[in-house]
């Protein structure tokens, strides 16, 4: 039996194999190289939408606050509102959505601003979050619902990517208990707070426990 490598000669000629291949499968490699094509300017195009979207949404914004800052609460809530619908998901429907909630706020209407913000809150950035509980806690105290009022800065303090405002929700969510009529639910809040090494809230987290350990006079 022969151990002689065999002839390069005879062997097959892969790339005319390949080429071969190619003219059998042209028209299916040019329909994928398409496809791949397709998806990448896909991709760049949603893009590119999305961030366009998001510009002409912060533009639609300021030029509605504009109408809030002359002081004509109508028109800022018909130009807000046009915001949000039209811009929907987008950092600047968001905030328009909590500048509608602070006009009506101001007006005494906290269901309805809290109603606003729960429309907004289905489709709002995650950068923006931590404002719509915390403005959703402002209207639950209007209402005196305590209880809903520090359930929402909780869970402002849950989402917030910064220490500091976590704690000061915390501390929100402690006075929104205390002013319930609720001072061992505000106390243990407290006492997370006043543990923390470097809480921006430290200092009043002490004075709060020594306000609510305090003996009433004889």
């Amino acid at each position: 039996m022969s151990t002689r490598p065999a002839n390069p000669a005879l062997q097959p000629d892969r790339s005319e194999s390949a080429a071969e291949w190619l003219v059998l499968h042209k028209q299916r490699v040019i329909m994928g190289v398409v496809a791949i094509a397709l998806l990448f300017g896909g991709a760049w195009f949603y893009r590119r939408s999305s961030q366009i979207k998001a510009a002409r949404a912060e533009s639609a914004y300021f030029q509605a606050r504009q109408a809030m800052a002359s002081g004509n609460a109508p028109l800022a809530l018909t130009d807000l509102r046009n915001v949000v619908i039209r811009y929907e998901g987008t950092a600047g429907a968001a905030q328009a959505a909590l500048a509608i909630a602070q006009i009506l706020y101001d007006e005494g209407k906290y269901r309805e601003g809290i109603a606003e913000l729960d429309k907004a809150a289905r489709s709002r950035p995650e950068g923006l979050a931590a404002s719509i509980h915390v403005m959703r806690a402002v209207g639950h105290e209007g209402l005196k619902q305590f209880d809903q009022a520090a359930a929402e800065y909780q869970a402002a303090a849950e989402v917030t990517r910064f220490p500091n405002d976590a704690s000061a929700f915390r501390a929100s969510a402690a006075r929104a208990l205390m002013a319930g009529g609720k001072p061992e639910a505000a106390r243990a809040i407290w006492a997370e707070l006043a543990a923390e090494p470097e809480g921006s809230m430290v200092s009043e987290a002490r004075v709060r426990l020594g306000e609510l350990t305090a003996k009433p006079a004889s």
